[in-house]
């Protein structure tokens, strides 16, 4: 069988207390309990539209497309084909503003979908979530990841806390590198800032086309930063970024 990889796919977290809650430390279990953390879905879609989930994928009982580990082998493998599947979790583990808060909450998202997914398919492979406001605690995740093969790339969000060619980031970027990990873009917010470079939109639909800016940003700042000059291995992948603004794009930046 022909390789076919599905290199996006979102497992939906149900909630931190219903799901993550078994893979905190004590201190973020303690926390999460006493002042009722829930709703940390970074998923900006409406949840009943259907674009945000087909029907036959949407588990009988109510819950979150995605969240049925049945439905999206079935949907994944046997309906689209793919011979293997890289999660990609959206959940608010690393869009909370406690960096050590944040990386318990990245840590718990990688030993879920590990325990959960991973282990119960071995044509799944994950992306490692990871707390980019803290790049020292982001390392620390990689390097706790690294050795498990299953884990393919490094999750970052489009629109985080800053443009990811400061040298802030070079040192997640150096441990991307030296473990053959792509840096793994992903659309997105960490809620920091307005989505558009001019402010903040009114409407979800105006939020959806400003993705593409925050791509290009992106893009611009880690070729003109000097990031692929200092970081030769690094790979670098953009996921839900389109690609109709890359030729415009490409000739304005010349």
């Amino acid at each position: 069988m022909a390789t076919r990889i599905d290199c996006d796919i979102h497992p939906a977290v149900g909630g931190t207390r219903t799901t993550l809650l078994p893979y905190l430390s004590d201190h973020w279990k303690e926390q999460v309990v006493s002042r009722a953390i829930d709703g940390l879905d970074l998923n900006s879609y409406p949840p009943n539209m259907p674009l945000s989930g087909r029907a036959d994928w949407r588990p009988a009982n109510g819950d979150k497309p995605g969240s049925d580990l049945a439905m999206v082998q079935r949907g994944a493998f046997d309906q689209l084909g793919a011979s293997h599947a890289i999660c990609n979790v959206l959940y608010g583990a690393q869009a909370v503003f406690d960096p050590y808060m944040a990386a318990d909450f990245c840590k718990a998202i990688n030993d879920w979908i590990a325990a959960e997914w991973l282990s119960k398919d071995s044509r799944l492979r994950a992306s490692i979530v990871v707390p980019m406001q803290a790049p020292d605690l982001a390392i620390e995740e990689i390097e706790r990841r690294a050795a498990d093969n299953r884990f393919v790339s490094v999750l970052v969000l489009a629109q985080g806390d800053a443009l990811l060619g400061k040298r802030h980031f070079w040192p997640v970027w150096q441990a991307a590198e030296k473990y053959k990990l792509p840096i793994a873009i992903h659309a997105g917010t960490a809620y920091r800032q307005a989505p558009s470079s001019v402010g903040w939109p009114s409407y979800r639909y105006e939020y959806y086309m400003a993705e593409a800016q925050a791509f290009q940003a992106q893009v611009l700042s880690l070729i003109y930063e000097g990031v692929f000059g200092k970081f030769p291995g690094l790979k670098v992948v953009l996921m839900e970024s389109g690609i109709s603004w890359l030729p415009a794009f490409m000739w304005r930046a010349n």
